[in-house]
């Protein structure tokens, strides 16, 4: 993205998916890019706590798109981009900041798919 704002963190136009921004470093995550004017679309599993989120970063003015999404979930995550593709047009930045328990270590598909669960 091309920035002509004498303002470079300015990020009007800018499309952004948050996961895990329902709470956390996720949200603040969110509300910085929709501070700097992002359009934010927060990615979690919790409904009431994604809405009570959407509703925080809708006062920046910009707009804020809660989905649940389980991301290991493979086709959750397609159907899920492509709502957000229809939605907003195009997508600039993915932001991943949903939280995984256990232990920092190589791991394969199957494990990465139930991880989180």
């Amino acid at each position: 993205m091309t920035t002509t704002s004498a303002n470079p963190f300015d990020l009007t136009g800018h499309v952004a998916v948050v996961t895990g921004g329902g709470s956390g470093i996720g949200l603040g995550m969110a509300g910085g890019l929709a501070r700097a004017g992002a359009t934010v679309a927060i990615l979690g599993r919790n409904a009431q706590r994604l809405d009570d989120a959407a509703a925080t970063l809708r006062t920046h003015g910009n707009p804020v798109l809660p989905l649940v999404c389980d991301v290991t979930d493979e086709e959750a995550v397609t159907e899920t981009m492509a709502r957000i593709r229809d939605e907003f047009g195009w997508l600039d930045s993915c932001f991943a900041n949903a939280g995984v328990r256990g232990r920092f270590t190589p791991v394969w598909r199957p494990r990465w798919r139930s991880s989180g669960r």
